[in-house]
């Protein structure tokens, strides 16, 4: 019954976002200014005009193997979804900056013994991330995301039905915080970071300009089963199209499997058309999104072989790549990729690197205009 309550508390703050102490320290302001972090804030978060940063609180905490700060920053734009407070654990001995979701853990409370930090974990947070995040997941310690400091990383191993991905998190090594989140490192800007990981990776199918010298590039991270996903489309490709050779487009599967049943399958069945033929994905993603409100799990595999046949690709290479392993270990990837970014909502656009979640006609083609022009985007 005790692990139970505990686990319920760790959800419920989960849930709410995992602002841990963001309600109570709202209304403090700090009496500096980190001027360093707060400008990583604003280019590691979701880009969009005028935003304004502020930091409203900031402790630190001293551990055996370091200390670390957590720190609140408060955003304020014209976007309600977007402004609202920010959640920042630096570990300033790792020289990293995790941003994301922050919980306290119980762990202080029980009476666990000394050295049995990492058994805890694994009892509680699969617990509660099924409960608060509809996920299932186990605790795999090791070679975790990033260098170990005041904060321990590891990763949460997670299940889609399908096989499993890896997310990473962290804990305070004092057992009192719990991060869910992204790692950036302190002395390198986010948007060249993210940038450099995509460059880098084989998984962004790139299905326009993939050869070109382009000035501008959009990896677009979308679940074919995603609403707002068919909903921004338009914009993007408009964008795209009246660009030409200077718009370089690119596409990542980032399947929603909590949440939309075909996502998956639909996935794993774009990187098999993709490795046959980049071109296609396009019009194969654009056929899930107008079958959207009639599709279901078991129209998915009919729908992909009549596009594959319809459009001259090769059906036995095909069925020997779909819900097979190399579109399955390509999907975990690209969803393990997502993360390391810092998606956690589709449609996710990454612009040069700048992280965009809520495009709309009033600026994004302004933002385009300068970024070809090889302006930053204010």
């Amino acid at each position: 019954m005790g692990q139970r309550l505990i686990s319920i508390t760790v959800a419920t703050l989960l849930v709410g976002g995992g602002m841990f102490g963001a309600a109570q320290r709202a209304g403090l302001a700090a009496s500096v200014q980190d001027t360093d972090l707060l400008m990583l804030v604003s280019r590691a978060e979701q880009w969009y005009p005028d935003s304004m940063f502020t930091i409203t609180a900031d402790e630190r905490s001293q551990t055996a193997s370091g200390s670390y700060r957590l720190v609140t920053v408060d955003r304020q734009c014209d976007s309600q979804l977007l402004s609202g407070p920010v959640t920042v654990v630096v570990d300033e001995m790792a020289k990293l900056a995790w941003i994301g979701s922050v919980a306290r853990l119980p762990f202080q409370d029980v009476g666990v013994e000394p050295g049995a930090l990492g058994r805890f974990l694994q009892e509680i947070i699969p617990d509660a991330l099924r409960r608060s995040r509809r996920i299932n997941t186990r605790v795999e310690w090791g070679d975790g995301p990033g260098r170990s400091g005041a904060l321990i990383p590891f990763w949460l191993v997670v299940e889609t039905g399908y096989g499993e991905y890896r997310l990473g998190a962290a804990v305070t090594s004092d057992g009192e915080k719990f991060v869910l989140g992204t790692a950036f490192p302190l002395d390198e800007d986010p948007v060249a970071y993210r940038r450099q990981l995509l460059a880098a990776s084989d998984l962004v199918v790139w299905d326009k300009g993939g050869d070109g010298e382009a000035t501008v590039e959009i990896v677009e991270f979308s679940d074919f089963e995603c609403p707002a996903c068919r909903a921004r489309w338009p914009l993007i490709k408009s964008a795209i199209e009246a660009n030409g050779a200077a718009m370089k487009h690119g596409m990542v599967s980032f399947p929603l499997t909590n949440i939309h049943p075909w996502s998956f399958r639909s996935a794993s069945a774009s990187w098999c058309v993709a490795a046959q033929d980049a071109d296609s994905l396009v019009p194969f993603k654009e056929l899930f999104y107008s079958m959207q409100s009639e599709m279901e799990v078991s129209l998915v595999t009919p729908t992909s072989l009549d596009f594959v046949e319809g459009n001259g690709l090769d059906g036995t290479a095909f069925t020997a790549c779909y819900l097979r392993e190399p579109s399955l270990d390509a999907v975990h990837r690209q969803m393990a990729l997502g993360h390391q970014l810092g998606v956690s909502a589709t449609p996710t656009y990454f612009v040069n690197g700048w992280k965009i979640v809520l495009p709309n006609e009033n600026w994004f083609p302004g933002m385009i205009d300068r970024l070809v022009a090889g302006e930053d985007p204010s």
